[in-house]
């Protein structure tokens, strides 16, 4: 059973492949997430997921509202 399927929201963030390489989508931007001033984009697999785990800490601990 995935998250969508017990009922609760899907998570804001997520890592998608871009045109090159793979970016962290922010879904209330839809868009690139930002980071600080700059696009979440052209990242290895492993920096997008780095990111989108911070991104999602943060906005667990109010940083970064809803």
């Amino acid at each position: 059973m995935t998250e969508r399927d017990k009922g609760s929201p899907a998570s804001r963030f997520l890592v998608r492949q871009g045109s090159r390489g793979w970016m962290v989508y922010d879904r209330q931007r839809r868009g690139p997430a930002m980071i600080g001033t700059s696009l979440a984009v052209n990242l290895t697999k492993e920096q997008a997921e780095r990111i989108e785990r911070t991104l999602v800490d943060k906005r667990e601990r109010g940083i970064i509202p809803d």
